[in-house]
């Protein structure tokens, strides 16, 4: 698998089998731009479920269509979802997702890099077991 990939939305880098998203400043998602995002993902990922850091503290802007995108298709093969924030603008941007759109997949946000390694480091392990009969 690649290590690095970037579009004109975010960085997506590889590191210790956790994929970072790394949103360039002042971005704005609109619905096209999160199709693009979530493709680009999953081209990353090369149909690998991983857990994922998404630093969205130079976002300016989600439109809500973008939102509810990256909630359903924009959760495929994300094992858990860690937001890096910086408060105000980006804290209540994730509140707001959070609060309305209910991830389906384990999703906290943080404040500090290592706080978010340290939850997601949790999903490294979970390995799907499967059962004969």
């Amino acid at each position: 698998m690649q290590e690095f990939h970037e579009n004109k939305y975010a960085q997506y880098i590889l590191m210790d089998n956790i994929v970072h998203i790394i949103y360039k400043q002042g971005i704005e998602i609109d619905l096209e731009a999160s199709k693009l995002i979530v493709r680009d993902r999953l081209m990353f990922q090369e149909e690998q479920a991983y857990p994922v850091l998404c630093d969205i503290r130079h976002l300016r802007r989600v439109d809500k269509p973008a939102r509810d995108y990256l909630a359903m298709e924009g959760s495929q093969l994300i094992k858990a979802l860690a937001f890096i924030i910086e408060p105000p603008v980006t804290d209540a941007m994730t509140q707001f997702y959070l609060k309305t759109n209910h991830p389906d997949i384990p999703t906290a946000s943080f404040r500090e890099v290592t706080k978010a390694m340290s939850f997601l480091a949790r999903f490294l392990a979970l390995i799907p077991i499967l059962t004969f009969f």
